[in-house]
């Protein structure tokens, strides 16, 4: 059976989100098969409630006894520091018998795999993992499950679930990132609060304005709201029988930072959808998964707007939701007149007691929490579709404003009745077989689903002189299940005539019975002291792996350049390495495959290290472009090194060439010993460290050979398919734009009025970039000290000139720096020389500040 055949023979999994215990239980009791959660430490919502360790074990007991999966976020990255404590917070979460984690960072992948394999690990969405080439490394790495990234769209799937024998897992419901997660640092360079460690501030939410070089506000006579990177929510409802025909297992709805009731009506109604997906009535296969009313609950529990996001095409503007960063709530009427102290409302909805109602008005939005409702001067319970009612209010509005419903009160009272404490509802059938004779002791089977237990009674049956044991009367004492998760569906009595038992032993051989099933199936568990020798030969091999790899180091300089007129203009001021390639901007020329053969060729001559940068983003197709022509190049005199900037490239280039010779770019995210040993024990031969790291850090780090600092340049804050520039100007929607971005320069300002750089690449996804560049030409002494061998200039963006004079500066001052230079290094000149190229000014990035 190929693997697009075994996934569609199962069952989907519905899979929730739950940021805290009630959201949890709301989840449950509303049908998901599995959720997924926080705890204290370690997760990607850090402002979420979460889950200390004793809630942890009660909603892992809860979710067990009702055959619902336990998924635990592990899904950030792990500074050193930090290790100790999640060696042990995992063995924790292992004793406890969650189902599994969800990681981001590989070296924690590999940590695990190596010291605890029974733990079963899923590839977090923050690993921007996109093709099937990337699955291909994950599954090397022991994972048994991928989250896709959310910009992957149906037919990628479908070939992606058609090479795999994991399980596909991906956002059916909730809030989308404008950025590919795990490549997002806005967060984190704006204000230090990053996405890669749970902290994100989501700045993207904030307003923004397209401008140009004259600082032109290019979208004032559009009318277009200034949300320029705020999406609408993601809906799939009505997908999901493609979602299961190409192959996807799991449909996850995001939500951990929303309200218990949002979980326990987007689940029902998921729930609800899966089951008619499912099990079809007859003649039933063409309509809708979700009726008009379900489909108007799934609006009014919260939406910024729907769209299908990515799942067909790229839909430029019609995946934002440019007025407003919130919910929008539900379309309730109009006013219709004011009169003091009330104020008239022509419904087009149902209006209730309590419902939160939004006023639209000329002058921003006012929103209210209604009281009475009158209609004709008599208070009424409901207003009604087409009726004209008053309510109490006291603010700003004018007749015809549009008034939107925010808050239902009646679907939150449904909502919270799901998951109220005592009456649950997530029951299993339990089919019961009482068996036996007079004289012997009764034999009572239970079977739950594919479980079975038994028990006999304490004594043995006698005759009865009053009342026999009928079936009714078994029934009645037997179904008594109260609170635990089973109910009595069906009960078949084999027994003599006549007879009788105790009611205190049927009482006793229900709750053994019962007692049995909440053990549920045994799992292989490792003892404490083996996960502690493991550990210690997993950091006995890293420090030997450390001490062989040391060696003599050449100090360097490396220099990133996106064009053949920049990358002449680094070799002219003294570079003795350089990174051509990378990103081909739509704004220059780039590099041509002919072009970095001629490079090549031109550094191999001049003995200047070369190497080949790869993209940072590439989709399945474009990834066969990239895969011919590295089949290419393996054909040149000399093989180009490569530069990998995700884990799908690494994959490739194996296929071509095992042992070709490669480098990590920052992309990947390494950001401690584990992810740095991992890729140079797969052969990398330098290692570009997170910029996320601080000073102290990279002091740890630098004790390993081929790390590579970037201390100066353009910081990429996020890459997105979506494009403001060829969205709001250029028409774009699917493959069309007019190419907008191309005529002059773009920039996103913020509401502080610093204006963002925007470039686009010649797919037309936009690169952001950091209002100020990263220099750290006054820290070059500190770095060196550090141990850091290797710096790096990201000059991808700057002009030969500029490129010239940066590059002749940091070779100057790096050079003096090192052994043999008997010339001091004086950084005021340079710094005076560099403030004139930028007069904008610096940032030192997160060298100092580090994130949170």
């Amino acid at each position: 059976m190929d693997e697009i055949s075994k996934n569609q023979s199962r069952s989907l999994e519905l899979l929730a989100p739950a940021g805290s215990f009630e959201a949890f239980k709301a989840a449950v009791e509303n049908g998901a098969d599995a959720v997924y959660l926080g705890g204290k430490s370690f997760g990607a919502r850090a402002s979420a409630a979460n889950f200390d360790l004793e809630e942890l074990l009660k909603a892992v007991r809860y979710a067990h006894e009702r055959q619902v999966k336990i998924y635990i976020t592990v899904n950030i990255l792990i500074a050193d520091q930090e290790f100790q404590e999640l060696l042990d917070y995992l063995f924790t979460l292992h004793e406890m018998g969650v189902d599994a984690v969800i990681l981001q960072d590989v070296g924690v992948a590999e940590l695990i795999h190596t010291v605890l394999p029974e733990m079963e690990t899923h590839a977090s969405t923050q690993m921007t993992i996109n093709t099937s080439w990337g699955v291909q490394h994950l599954e090397a790495l022991g994972f048994c499950r991928v989250v896709l990234a959310r910009e992957t769209s149906a037919s990628e799937m479908k070939m992606i679930a058609e090479t795999t024998p994991l399980d596909l897992e991906v956002f059916v419901h909730g809030a989308l990132c404008i950025g590919y997660s795990g490549q997002c640092l806005m967060s984190s360079f704006i204000g230090g609060r990053s996405g890669n460690r749970g902290t994100c501030a989501q700045p993207c939410r904030m307003t923004y304005q397209l401008v140009n070089e004259a600082q032109e506000n290019l979208l004032v006579q559009k009318n277009t709201g200034e949300h320029l990177l705020s999406p609408r929510d993601l809906n799939l409802a009505e997908e999901l029988a493609e979602l299961k025909r190409i192959g996807v297992h799991s449909l996850k709805v995001e939500g951990r930072m929303k309200r218990p009731e949002y979980v326990a009506t987007v689940i029902r109604l998921y729930r609800q959808a899966v089951n008619r997906m499912e099990n079809p009535l007859e003649g039933s296969a063409a309509t809708p998964l979700l009726t008009s009313g379900e489909h108007q609950e799934l609006l009014q529990v919260f939406n910024r707007d729907f769209t299908s996001g990515y799942f067909r095409e790229n839909l430029g503007a019609e995946l934002m939701s440019y007025s407003r960063p919130n919910n929008r709530g539900t379309r309730l009427g109009r006013v219709a007149r004011l009169e003091p102290g009330r104020l008239s409302l022509k419904l087009e909805a149902a209006l209730h007691p309590g419902d939160g109602i939004e006023f639209w008005t000329g002058r921003g939005r006012e929103g209210v929490t209604v009281g009475l409702i009158w209609k004709d001067q008599i208070e009424v319970k409901e207003g009604l579709p087409g009726e004209t009612v008053q309510i109490e209010f006291f603010g700003m509005a004018q007749p015809g404003d549009r008034v939107f419903k925010t808050n239902d009160a009646l679907l939150m009272e449904k909502a919270r009745e799901s998951f109220q404490e005592g009456r649950e509802r997530r029951k299993d059938p339990l089919t019961m077989r009482l068996s036996g004779q007079l004289g012997d002791k009764l034999w009572l089977e239970v079977v739950e689903s594919e479980r079975r237990v038994s028990v006999y009674s304490a004594s043995a049956a006698q005759k009865a002189l009053k009342r026999p044991l009928t079936w009714d009367y078994a029934f009645q004492q037997l179904g008594r299940l109260g609170t635990t998760p089973f109910w009595l569906d069906k009960l078949e009595l084999e027994i003599e005539e006549g007879i009788m038992l105790p009611v205190s032993d049927l009482n006793e051989m229900r709750r053994l019975a019962v007692e049995e099933l909440l053990k549920g199936v045994p799992c292989q568990r490792v003892e404490q002291q083996t996960y502690r020798q493991r550990i210690e030969r997993w950091k006995q091999r890293q420090a030997e792996e450390r001490v062989s790899l040391m060696g003599s180091v050449i100090p360097q300089i490396s220099v990133a350049v996106s064009d053949i007129e920049t990358f002449q203009a680094a070799l002219k001021a003294g570079a003795n390495r350089v990174l051509i390639g990378g990103e081909h901007w739509r704004s220059r020329r780039g590099f041509s495959l002919e072009e970095i053969r001629s490079s090549f060729e031109i550094c191999r001559k001049q003995g200047i290290d070369c190497t080949w940068r790869l993209p940072r983003i590439l989709n399945q197709a474009q990834s066969v472009s990239l895969l011919l022509e590295l089949k290419k190049a393996a054909e040149w005199e000399k093989k180009p090194k490569l530069m990998i900037s995700n884990l799908g490239e690494l994959e490739m280039m194996r296929a071509v060439e095992a042992n070709w010779a490669f480098e990590v770019d920052y992309s990947l995210n390494v950001f401690n010993e584990a992810s740095l040993a991992y890729f140079l024990r797969l052969g990398a031969k330098k290692v570009t460290l997170s910029p996320e790291l601080h000073h102290e850090q990279l002091a740890h780090l630098a004790k390993w050979p081929g790390v590579e600092l970037l201390a100066f340049g353009d910081l990429e804050m996020m890459v997105s398919e979506y494009c403001p520039i060829g969205s709001t100007l250029g028409g774009k929607k699917g493959e069309h734009c007019t190419g907008t971005c191309v005529k002059e320069p773009h920039y996103l300002r913020d509401r502080l009025r610093y204006d963002f750089p925007v470039e686009t690449d010649q797919e037309c996804r936009m690169h952001l970039f950091n209002v100020k560049i990263l220099n750290l030409y006054e820290e070059l002494a500190q770095i060196r000290r550090l141990g850091v061998a290797t710096v790096r200039l990201q000059l991808t963006r700057q002009t030969p000139e500029q490129v010239r004079q940066i590059v002749r500066l940091f070779v100057e001052a790096w050079d003096s720096l090192n052994e043999g230079k008997k010339v001091s290094w004086m950084s005021d000149e340079g710094m005076a020389e560099l403030t004139s190229l930028f007069p904008e000014g610096f940032t030192k990035g997160h060298f100092f500040r580090g994130v949170l």
